[in-house]
C-alpha cells in the first residue's frame, strides 16, 4: 500500500507540475524567452563579427548552427511574442495561455540549447593566406637541385632554422625567392609566410617592426625590444610562421623575433616556427644554431654559359667564330656568378666586333678591387661591374647610377623621386617641358635596367587586392657596394659621399675633418630629430638628403650658414613648420624640396636665391603665408610644383617673369581656373580642381582646360575631386573646327562627385581627347550608372572603379570600336554592390593581365571566357563566394580560368 501510494504522490506532483507550468500566467517565461533570445542574438552577433574581422570561412557544422539560429529568432520568438501580445489584449486567462506556455517551454529548451553549442572562438577555420609571389627572372639557371632540398628540409617538422650562404651575386636571394614561390610552401599551412630583406646594419628593432607590420600586429617605436619581443611571442605562439630573412649580416635573436619554438603540452599540436634566412657569411650561419646550412656555389661553365648566351644573345655570339671563342673566355672569367654574367652579357649584347670582344677580355682580366664588398681581392662581380660601367654611353649616364647608391641598400627607389633627383642634380637638364624631361628619365631608367645594373620592382599598393605596379626600381647591394666605392674615387677619398640612410640615426654626429671634404651626404629615412646647431663650415658639401626623417620638426638658424656652395636640399617627408631666414645663405642653391612637410609659410628671404631651379611644395597642407614676391622674383625657377598644397595665390604666379614655368597646382573655383589659363608664362603639369561650386552648365569645366594652350599641351595629372556638377560632366571642346585633346595627359581621378550621374562625350570622340590616358580612378561617385565611354580609350592600361553605389554595368553600350580596342591591363572593381555586369557582350581584352573584384556580389558574369588564357592574363583576384557563384556559360571556361583564381576570404 506504501508503494502505491508513493507512486500516486509522484504522479500528482507531475499534473501540478505541469498544470502550474501550463496554467499559469506565460508572462514570466515569455520575458525569459526574451532574455535568452537576446543573449543567442548576442552570439550570432559575434559570430559573424569574428568571420568578418578575421577573414575566416565558417566550417560546415557552424554554417547550420548559424542558418537555425537566425530562423529561431526570426520565425518562432517572433510568431511567440506576437501571439502573446494578441492575447494579453483580450485580458484575463484564457486557454491560450496553455498554448503559449507549452510553446515557450519548448522553445526554451532549444534556445539553450543552440546557445550551448556555439563557441565563438572556435566557429571557423582559417585557411593559411598564399604566401605573396615574388617577382623573379625568367632566366634562372641552376638553381633546382638546391630548391628542392631545402623545401623538403622546410617540410621536415624538426627543422627551424636553414642558412643559405655565399659570395655576393651568387643567386641567394633569387633561390630564396624560388622557395617562397614554390608550390609546396603554400601547402604546408602556415597561418603566415614572412619576407623580409635585412641588409647590412640592420637594427632588432626594424626586423621586429617588418615583422610586426607584415603579421597584422601594432607595435610602437618607443616601445623596448623586450617588450616588443614580449608582444610578438603572445601573438605568433598559436600559429604555424615561415619567415623568409634575405641578407643578413649578424647573429639575431630569434626569440627576440616571436620565433621561437614552444614546448607544447601532450596530446597537443605543436606550432611550428621555420626561419630560412641568406648571408654572405658562414659563421653567421653557425652563430644562428641552423638546423641546415647550404651554400650556393657558382654555375657550373655549362650552366653559366647557357645563362651568359640568354642575356649576351646567340645570334651575337654565333655571328663569328672567333666571338664565340672570345665568349666563352669572357664568361669563364665570370667563374660562375650568375650576377657577373648577366651583367657581363647584357653589356656585351650589342657588340659585334672581335676587337671589342678581345678587350672586354683583357678588361675583365685585368680590373682589381680591394675588398670593399667581403669577397676576394679578384673579384669577378668587380670586373663584371666595371665593365658594365665602363660601357654605358657617357659620364652624366654614369653618374645617374652611382646617384642610386644615396638611397638605402636593398631599397625600394620610387622612378618618380628619382628622375627628379637626377633633374635636381642637372643630370637632366636641357628640357622645354617638365613631361619631356620625365619621359627621358624613364628612358634612362630602362637604359641602366637593360643594362642589368638596376632591378624593376613591382610595388604591391594594396596587399589585400594584390595591385601590382613597375613603378619603382632597386640596385643590387653588390652593385650598390661597388657604386659607393667608385664615388669614393676608388676609396682614396672615403668621405667624399657619406651615406648613412635607414640605419635609425638620431643625431648627426661626424667629426670636423670629415665634413671638410664630403660632397655628397645622405641620411635619409632616419630618426634625426633635430640638426647640430654649433656646427663647422662643410666647404665642400652640394647634396645633401635628409628626406623621410619623420621626427625632425626643427632646423636652427645657424645650420643654413655653414653650407656656402649646397646646390641640392631635401627635406620632404620631415616634420618642419618653418624654414630659417637664413635659407638665403644657400646662394648657390638650385634644387630644394619641401613636399610633405608641415611648413606653413615661406620666408621673404627665399627670394634671394636667385640659382634655384626647382621649388617643390606638393602636398604642403599647411603653407598658407608667402609675401608677395617670395615666388614670383625667382628668375631661374623652372619647376614649381603645389599640387595638393593649400596654397592656391594665382596673384604671386602672375608676377613671373622669364622664362616658361612648368607647375603643378590645386583650384577651388572655375574663375581661378579661367584665371589660370590667361597665364600664358605657365606650363600646367598636375592641376586638381577640388569643392567647386561654381559649374555653370556640364561643359564647362572642360571647355576651359581645353581652351587654356598652357593646360592642354603640358598637362600629365588631372584631379577632379568633390565638384558639384548638377548631374553631368560632359567632356567637350571649346573650338569644335580645331580639334586637339590632351596629348600628355596620362592619370586621371574623379573622386567624390556625389552628384555624377553620367558622363557624356559631347560632340568628340574619347580616343580624340584623352590620346594617351594610362590610367584612370573612379572613386566614390556614389550616382554614377556606368563609363561607357571610358573604353574608347586607345591607351588606357589601368582602370580602378570603387564606391560607385548606383553602377550596374560598366559598359552599356557597346560599338565594334570597343570590342576590338580595349587595351586595359589591370581592372579594379570595388564596392559596387548593384554592379550586375561588365559588358551584356563578350569583349576580347587581348592585354588584360589582371581583374581584382571585391564586394561586388550582383557581379555573376565576366565579359571573357577560357580564350583569355591564351593572352597576357595572369590573375583573378577576389572573394571565393564570388567565384563560386558565377554564372559561366560553359564549366571549361570556368575549369580554364580557375589556375588564375587567387583567393581573399
Amino acid at each position: 500500500m506504501t508503494s502505491i501510494a508513493i507512486g500516486i504522490s509522484e504522479i500528482l506532483k507531475g499534473i501540478w507540475g505541469a498544470a502550474s507550468t501550463y496554467l499559469a500566467r506565460p508572462r514570466s517565461r515569455v520575458e525569459n524567452l526574451h532574455r535568452d533570445a537576446e543573449l543567442l542574438n548576442a552570439k550570432l552577433v559575434d559570430f559573424n563579427g569574428a568571420i568578418e574581422r578575421n577573414g575566416q570561412t565558417v566550417t560546415e557544422e557552424t554554417r547550420l548552427w548559424k542558418l537555425r539560429a537566425e530562423t529561431f529568432l526570426s520565425t518562432e520568438v517572433d510568431a511567440i511574442q506576437r501571439d502573446y501580445r494578441a492575447m494579453r489584449c483580450l485580458g484575463g486567462w484564457s486557454w491560450n495561455c496553455v498554448s503559449i506556455n507549452r510553446r515557450v517551454t519548448k522553445k526554451l529548451e532549444e534556445v539553450k540549447e543552440l546557445i550551448s553549442q556555439v563557441d565563438v572562438s572556435k566557429v571557423a577555420t582559417t585557411p593559411p593566406p598564399p604566401a605573396m609571389k615574388l617577382s623573379i627572372s625568367n632566366n634562372v639557371v641552376g638553381m633546382q637541385s638546391n630548391l628542392i632540398q631545402i623545401v623538403k628540409q622546410i617540410r621536415d617538422e624538426n627543422a627551424s632554422v636553414i642558412g643559405i650562404y655565399g659570395m655576393g651575386g651568387i643567386g641567394k636571394t633569387t633561390l630564396l625567392k624560388l622557395i617562397n614561390n614554390h608550390e609546396e610552401i603554400s601547402k604546408l599551412m602556415f597561418e603566415h609566410v614572412v619576407w623580409i630583406v635585412a641588409s647590412k646594419g640592420c637594427k632588432l628593432q626594424k626586423l621586429q617592426m617588418d615583422l610586426a607590420k607584415k603579421v597584422g600586429l601594432n607595435l610602437k617605436d618607443e616601445e623596448s625590444e623586450d617588450d616588443r619581443a614580449s608582444k610578438l611571442c603572445d601573438f605568433l605562439k598559436e600559429k604555424n610562421c615561415l619567415l623568409f630573412l634575405d641578407d643578413i649580416w649578424e647573429l639575431y635573436d630569434l626569440n627576440m623575433l616571436g620565433m621561437e619554438q614552444v614546448q607544447v603540452e601532450h596530446g597537443k599540436e605543436q606550432k611550428r616556427k621555420v626561419v630560412v634566412f641568406t648571408t654572405r657569411s658562414e659563421q653567421v650561419c653557425t652563430e644562428m644554431r641552423v638546423n641546415m646550412k647550404k651554400k650556393v656555389k657558382g654555375l657550373t661553365f655549362d650552366q653559366a654559359w647557357e645563362l651568359f648566351l640568354k642575356y649576351a644573345g646567340e645570334d651575337v655570339i654565333n655571328s663569328e667564330l672567333a666571338i664565340n671563342r672570345l665568349a666563352k673566355e669572357v664568361a669563364k672569367e665570370c667563374t660562375g656568378v650568375p650576377l657577373a654574367l648577366i651583367t657581363v652579357g647584357r653589356a656585351m649584347s650589342a657588340k659585334r666586333s672581335w676587337e671589342v670582344w678581345n678587350d672586354a677580355l683583357t678588361q675583365l682580366k685585368l680590373s682589381q678591387m680591394p675588398k670593399v664588398t667581403g669577397m676576394r681581392e679578384r673579384d669577378p662581380m668587380f670586373a663584371a661591374f666595371k665593365l658594365s660601367y665602363d660601357s654605358l654611353e657617357d659620364d652624366n649616364m654614369r653618374a645617374r647610377l652611382l646617384c642610386c647608391s644615396l638611397w638605402p641598400e636593398d631599397f625600394e627607389i620610387d622612378k618618380v623621386e628619382l628622375i627628379q633627383c637626377w633633374i635636381g642634380l642637372g643630370l637632366i637638364d636641357e628640357f622645354d617641358s617638365i613631361n619631356r624631361a620625365f619621359h627621358r628619365g624613364h628612358s634612362h631608367i630602362e637604359t641602366l635596367t637593360n643594362a642589368c645594373l638596376l632591378e624593376l620592382v613591382e610595388e604591391v599598393r594594396n596587399k589585400l587586392i594584390e595591385e601590382v605596379h613597375p613603378t619603382k626600381i632597386k640596385m643590387h647591394d653588390v652593385i650598390r657596394d661597388m657604386a659607393l666605392w667608385i664615388a669614393s674615387d676608388c676609396e682614396s677619398n672615403q668621405r667624399k659621399w657619406i651615406v648613412i640612410s635607414q640605419a635609425g640615426l638620431r643625431q648627426l654626429e661626424l667629426k670636423n675633418e670629415e665634413w671638410q671634404v664630403v660632397e655628397r651626404a645622405s641620411f635619409m629615412h632616419n630618426k634625426l630629430t633635430y640638426l647640430p646647431r654649433q656646427t663647422a663650415t662643410f666647404p665642400k658639401l652640394s647634396v645633401l638628403m635628409l628626406q623621410q626623417n619623420k621626427f625632425l620638426d626643427f632646423i636652427p638658424k645657424s645650420f643654413f650658414l655653414s653650407l656656402p656652395v649646397l646646390t641640392f636640399l631635401d627635406l620632404s617627408y620631415t616634420m618642419i613648420r618653418e624654414l630659417p631666414r637664413e635659407i638665403n645663405m644657400l646662394s648657390e642653391l638650385q634644387h630644394l624640396n619641401l613636399s610633405f612637410t608641415k611648413v606653413e609659410a615661406l620666408p621673404i628671404e627665399l627670394s634671394s636665391l636667385a640659382k634655384l631651379k626647382y621649388l617643390l611644395l606638393e602636398r604642403t597642407w599647411s603653407l598658407a603665408q608667402v609675401p608677395k614676391g617670395t615666388i614670383s622674383n625667382l628668375p631661374l625657377l623652372k619647376l614649381l610644383d603645389l599640387y595638393k598644397s593649400k596654397y592656391t595665390d594665382l596673384g604671386e604666379l602672375e608676377g613671373f617673369q622669364g622664362c616658361r614655368k612648368n607647375i603643378g597646382i590645386t583650384l577651388h573655383s572655375m574663375i581661378d581656373l579661367e584665371r589660370l589659363g590667361s597665364l600664358s608664362q605657365l606650363s600646367i603639369w598636375k592641376l586638381q580642381l577640388r569643392d567647386m561650386r561654381d559649374l555653370a552648365y556640364p561643359s564647362q569645366l572642360f571647355e576651359n582646360i581645353m581652351r587654356s594652350h598652357n593646360t592642354r599641351l603640358g598637362l600629365e595629372r588631372l584631379d577632379i575631386v568633390n565638384v558639384t556638377t548638377g548631374g553631368k560632366l560632359a567632356v567637350a571642346q571649346s573650338n569644335k573646327d580645331h580639334q586637339e585633346g590632351l596629348e600628355c595627359l596620362r592619370y586621371m581621378t574623379l573622386i567624390t562627385i556625389d552628384d555624377l550621374l553620367e558622363i557624356t562625350w559631347k560632340e568628340v570622340q574619347p580616343q580624340m581627347v584623352f590620346p594617351n590616358l594610362h590610367e584612370l580612378t573612379i572613386n566614390n561617385c556614389k550616382m554614377l550608372r556606368n563609363i561607357t565611354g571610358v573604353f574608347q580609350l586607345p591607351n588606357l592600361s589601368i582602370l580602378r572603379v570603387s564606391n560607385c553605389g548606383e553602377m550596374e554595368e560598366l559598359i552599356s553600350c557597346v560599338g565594334s570600336s570597343v570590342n576590338s580596342g580595349i587595351g586595359l591591363r589591370s581592372l579594379f572593381l570595388y564596392g559596387l554592390p548593384k554592379l550586375n555586369c561588365i559588358s551584356r557582350q563578350l569583349l576580347t581584352f587581348p592585354y588584360l593581365e589582371r581583374i581584382n573584384v571585391f564586394f561586388c556580389p550582383e557581379l555573376r558574369k565576366l565579359p571573357f571566357g577560357a580564350e583569355i588564357c591564351q593572352n597576357k592574363l595572369k590573375g583573378i583576384v577576389g572573394e571565393v563566394d564570388w567565384w563560386e557563384n558565377i554564372q559561366w556559360k560553359d564549366i571549361n571556361d570556368k575549369n580554364s580560368l580557375a589556375p588564375y583564381f587567387k583567393f581573399v576570404y
